[in-house]
């Protein structure tokens, strides 16, 4: 029998936490968009902080979600042409795709962190938060894709070890 027993790495625990923030924060989003709506149409007043923390929040729910679709590689890809060579190079091909994205990643992180410094006293107009922490999800987002990269190119060293040991 096979064991089903979750690996409980340090990396399962970021992976539970990241999916928990992405729950949680869609359920605010059908919560203040309800309440949204029940006031606008049920009593006649809009409230502009709701529609602005309706935004702010999607805005983190979509970066983090963007970090876990790299992690799970639910993303599109185009894989037709690389379906056509060997295992090993597909690999190697794998690790370059990563190394692309590590550096496309390690650039959002660089000038998101630059974006927070400039707009760390700028405060949003209805709920008078500072933007700074909004765009903070811009960096925080390419930390997670550089570190699961990471991990995709260690996973693929890997393959390409068992593969030379097979052949």
């Amino acid at each position: 029998m096979v064991d089903q027993k979750k690996n409980k790495s340090p990396v399962h625990y970021l992976d539970l936490f990241l999916k928990t923030c992405i729950v949680v924060l869609m359920i605010c989003i059908a919560i203040l968009t309800f309440y949204q709506v029940v006031m606008r149409y049920g009593f006649n007043q809009s409230s502009s902080w709701s529609e602005e923390a309706i935004r702010f929040i999607f805005i983190w729910c979509s970066f983090l979600s963007i970090a876990m679709g790299v992690r799970e590689k639910i993303h599109i890809g185009i894989d037709i042409i690389v379906n056509l060579f060997n295992e090993k190079l597909r690999v190697m091909i794998e690790i370059v795709g990563n190394l692309c994205i590590m550096s496309f990643s390690g650039y959002l992180v660089f000038y998101g962190y630059k974006v927070i410094i400039v707009t760390q006293f700028q405060t949003s107009p209805a709920l008078g938060m500072p933007m700074s922490w909004i765009y903070a999800s811009v960096p925080i987002m390419g930390a997670l894709i550089f570190f699961y990269c990471t991990i995709e190119i260690f996973n693929s060293k890997n393959k390409l070890r068992l593969i030379r040991k097979g052949a």
